[in-house]
């Protein structure tokens, strides 16, 4: 247990590393979803991801220095691309439009998440807080919120289905309608508020992973 506890942040993200890659270089650069199994890959190397950044040892000298670490993917790699498909326009080809679609959900919005969480943890936070981020983050991303506020963002009126939500249409097997969708959206809130209420902090404590910190209680902290 003291091995996996000291070395828990360094072996999940290890394995989210080797996963990325695996994603970025094996599997199809879509927005359709044509295979559950890619559902469950990118989820597993998601939660290593959020896992190692969680545990991170955040007593390091200048640590919030390493907060400014996710500037470098976003300036070299992440901007260059979208901005490169918004100026010329090469998303009108569907080989670049998969390779956008491949940055902007794959990597751009997780790694937002992420660097928020990384961030909380730098300062001071706790595990189980830091992992409460990126839960409530991607099950915002995937209740079709997004979806649901994509023609209105652009002026355009309300879509009659949803033909564009994939991760939707491999779930129920078709487009769901706009009130549909609403109704999807909202089923999610119940699951942010559990999210909000596990005790996750209290439970690594219990199992060892975690040492007990005597500290003010205030109404945010779960």
């Amino acid at each position: 247990m003291n091995f996996l506890k000291k070395y828990l942040w360094l072996i999940s993200l290890c394995i989210g590393g080797f996963g990325t890659l695996f994603i970025w270089f094996c599997l199809p650069r879509q927005s359709q979803i044509d295979e559950w199994w890619w559902l469950v890959v990118k989820f597993a190397v998601f939660a290593f991801a959020i896992i190692g950044i969680s545990f991170f040892p955040n007593k390091l000298r200048a640590s919030h220095l390493l907060c400014c670490l996710p500037f470098i993917p976003f300036l070299c790699y992440i901007i260059p691309r979208l901005s490169f498909s918004g100026i010329f326009g090469t998303i009108q080809d569907p080989v670049q439009q998969g390779e956008f679609y491949t940055v902007l959900y794959l990597l751009c919005y997780p790694l937002i998440m992420m660097s928020i969480a990384f961030a909380h943890r730098m300062g001071g936070g706790k595990p189980g807080q830091s992992i409460k981020i990126c839960l409530i983050g991607i099950t915002l991303i995937f209740s079709g919120l997004l979806d649901l506020c994509f023609n209105t963002a652009n002026g355009r009126p309300l879509a009659e289905s949803l033909d564009y939500a994939y991760h939707i249409i491999i779930i129920f097997g078709r487009s769901l309608t706009w009130k549909e969708g609403l109704i999807f959206a909202l089923c999610h809130i119940p699951l942010i508020v559990l999210f909000i209420w596990l005790p996750l902090d209290k439970w690594f404590e219990k199992i060892g992973l975690t040492e007990k910190r005597t500290e003010e209680k205030n109404e945010w902290s779960m």
